[in-house]
């Protein structure tokens, strides 16, 4: 008795797909190139300043990323599940998948950002903030809520 294999289109492109998926991944956050355009400091630098505190400059820590990720995986895994499972039947491509994946976890984690009112800023930081703010003429709608509000001086972050 003699054994032939043939590969089907289903196992062509569950091949290729395979091969799609491997070694691909999704960063959420703010990365290497990413700098404040007027002061030069990476926004990397001050999320990790925002998210672990820093009792040097009088800084309290206002953990986004941690809660994001301990609220949301289970999210974020059903999703990866959901649509590497298209990206197996051919539905979806692997890079369209994962960066759906990374969408939903950048968008958890500013909407994290935007919940945050605690611990409420020092009034020399308000301060700061309003005298930047007048110094370039009149404050705009979003400048004006974002004078007390953590995390969201501005908007950058």
């Amino acid at each position: 008795m003699e054994i032939k294999r043939t590969q089907t289109n289903a196992g062509k492109t569950l091949q290729i797909a395979l091969k799609d998926l491997n070694g691909l991944e999704g960063r959420v956050g703010w990365f290497r190139d990413s700098k404040y355009e007027d002061t030069g400091e990476y926004v990397a630098a001050v999320a990790a300043q925002n998210e672990y505190g820093n009792p040097s400059k009088h800084i309290p820590a206002r953990p986004f990323m941690r809660p994001t990720i301990r609220e949301q995986q289970n999210k974020w895994l059903a999703l990866a599940a959901k649509l590497s499972g298209q990206v197996l039947e051919g539905k979806i491509y692997a890079h369209d998948a994962m960066e759906s994946i990374a969408i939903q976890a950048e968008n958890d984690v500013l909407k994290k950002i935007n919940s945050i009112y605690e611990p409420a800023l020092a009034q020399r930081t308000i301060d700061a903030r309003l005298a930047r703010y007048t110094h370039k003429g009149r404050l705009n709608q979003r400048q004006a809520r974002s004078i007390t509000k953590p995390l969201n001086d501005t908007g950058h972050m």
